[in-house]
């Protein structure tokens, strides 16, 4: 049998306890100190520092603490179920479910009986929708309302079944204040009791929080013959477990009962993982739970055109990528979100990017200095399959990491500025080096379209320059990856590039065909220090660091000729 907590409804789109909890904070901060609810994004660490500053001035419980989610509850609607219940129905709308492979998964467990019973927290509907969605059955829910059927079901042995013991939000009996937490239901407790003596356990996405649940669990291990298939406790990190769980399972052990914690990432992919292991699966089951399936697909391409004109591309090909990073094993856990405020505020010298894990290209003291209030278990290398190679075509967060190596190691050594505008990242000319010699062959096509310089200031627009530019962009085509070449005019502050766009029109007026051919020319000189008959040219970025990045390159760009049998 399965115990699931809120954690197993977060990735359906549903807010755990801890969501609630901050919710239920920042409305009461709001109403009483005259604030609009609006303006403040309770996602922004420094808004929710505020919050719990004031939380803390009135003497609430601390931040974590396990008496926060009745407190808050009893703060917010005292003794109103109904304004409570409404409360959670809008919370818990079932317009905001979005079935994962997860939820998928443990229904047709359900359905093929490997999994026999569930008991939860939630008040959702998420396991009864999945479950519908994949066996076209309804499941068997008991709650407070229907508590004394559960123990009939157990002993009559009418699986599957699912008992909410905190109640049902569409119902009045839901267990959410002070009151109401200090005890389950007897009939609910009753039920698993009993089914703690034939079955084990798999708790998941469950914090530890409810303090009479605790208790169940103790009075479970109590009985003779507890969990006598085991008493397993599931987290995405071990680190993660509260020091609660580690108490409870130490109990368990003490009293003969096989009792872990388990390391199994999130619940989709502990799910994803059992699923996979499971023998004799039924193909409509699988096609439920596995909805997205890649599927072979063969769409004849024309042949290649041998007529004139030959049109030049601005692509060059992309010979060879870097074969490792570095990875970061962490105790604690973390967002992209999080993890990019930090890569702003610290600067460091290094590429760094999260996936489902942290990885990065640079020297290991670099990526301390952002991670430094963070466990860290290990820094190693990271080794790229071919498989993760192929996701950098169509995962935009690996695409962005491989992307921004791949500027910095054609930059690296040259007197460029790397900038970034919206998605897309540059490489300019500095102003104090334009005289540089790299940048000879450049001087040389634009000073056949009359123009001087390749750097200066604005006319008309004080305190606005302008500096010759290219964009580099990494792309997928053809299986293969490329990197494109658009040369541009780089406006200095970004924020006046449109008071600019009279400049802009008249350097852009006589740049097209033959003097846009050496245009590009001129930028692949600089960045590759070589220029077509085939070459194939190295470039790397922190080569002196612990994880280099280098990438091959081919200088001669990708062509078309025009479509035709002739």
């Amino acid at each position: 049998m399965w115990f699931l907590g809120a954690g197993t409804s977060r990735s359906a789109g549903l807010p755990t306890a801890t969501d609630i909890i901050w919710d239920l904070k920042l409305h009461h901060y709001c109403l009483h100190e005259n604030q609009d609810l609006q303006l403040h994004d309770i996602n922004n660490k420094a808004v929710k520092q505020k919050i719990q500053t004031y939380m803390d001035s009135k003497g609430y419980p601390t931040s974590g603490s396990p008496e926060e989610y009745s407190f808050y509850f009893n703060l917010t609607f005292g003794d109103n179920y109904a304004a409570q219940q409404n409360y959670i129905n809008e919370a818990l709308s079932g317009d905001k479910v979005s079935l994962n492979v997860g939820h998928r998964a443990l229904a047709a467990l359900l359905e093929m009986g490997k999994i026999k019973i569930i008991f939860t927290t939630n008040f959702d509907e998420v396991i009864e929708t999945s479950y519908a969605n994949v066996s076209r059955k309804n499941l068997s829910v008991f709650h407070l309302e229907g508590s004394y059927a559960a123990l009939n079901a157990l002993n009559s042995e009418r699986f599957p079944f699912y008992a909410k013991i905190h109640g049902d939000f569409r119902y009045q009996s839901i267990k959410n204040l002070a009151k109401d937490l200090r005890d389950n239901d007897s009939k609910l407790q009753e039920c698993f009791l009993a089914a703690s003596t034939r079955y084990g356990l798999i708790v998941s996405g469950y914090s530890g929080r409810d303090n009479n649940v605790m208790t169940m669990f103790r009075e479970a291990m109590d009985q003779n013959n507890a969990f006598p298939y085991g008493f397993f406790w599931t987290v995405p990190r071990i680190c993660e477990a509260a020091e609660s769980i580690e108490e409870l399972l130490e109990e368990a052990r003490n009293k003969g009962v096989q009792a872990n914690i388990v390391e199994t990432g999130t619940f989709d992919e502990m799910l994803s993982r059992i699923w996979r292991q499971v023998e004799g699966k039924p193909q409509l089951l699988d096609n439920k739970v596995r909805t997205a399936k890649v599927a072979s697909v063969s769409i004849p391409l024309p042949s290649p055109g041998k007529q004139y004109p030959i049109l030049r591309t601005n692509a060059l090909p992309i010979i060879k990528t870097p074969e490792q990073c570095g990875t970061v094993d962490l105790c604690d856990s973390i967002t992209f979100s999080e993890m990019k405020e930090k890569v702003i505020e610290k600067s460091p010298n290094a590429i760094l990017s999260y996936t489902d894990r942290i990885l990065f290209w640079g020297d290991e003291a670099e990526v301390l200095k952002v991670l430094t209030d963070k466990k860290i278990k290990s820094l190693q290398p990271f080794e790229f399959s071919n498989e993760m190679k192929e996701r950098v075509a169509y995962s935009s967060i690996l695409k962005s990491f491989f992307e921004e190596a791949l500027v910095t190691a054609t930059c690296s050594g040259k007197p460029l500025l790397i900038r970034r505008r919206a998605k897309n990242y540059y490489a300019v000319v500095r102003a104090d080096a334009s005289g540089n010699e790299a940048f000879a062959d450049l001087r040389n096509v634009l000073s056949s379209m009359s123009q001087n310089t390749i750097t200066g200031s604005v006319p008309g627009l004080p305190g606005v320059t302008w500096a010759e530019a290219v964009s580099i962009h990494l792309e997928d085509w053809g299986d293969n990856l490329w990197v494109l070449l658009r040369p541009d005019i780089w406006i200095r502050p970004l924020t006046r590039r449109q008071e600019a766009r009279d400049f802009l029109r008249q350097l852009s007026l006589k740049r097209y065909n033959k003097r846009s051919f050496r245009l590009l020319d001129a930028w692949i000189k600089i960045l590759l220090g070589s220029l077509g008959h085939g070459n194939v040219v190295e470039v790397a970025c922190f080569q002196d660091s612990t994880y280099g990045a280098a990438f091959e390159i081919g200088t001669r760009s990708a062509y078309s000729r025009r479509y035709g049998n002739a």
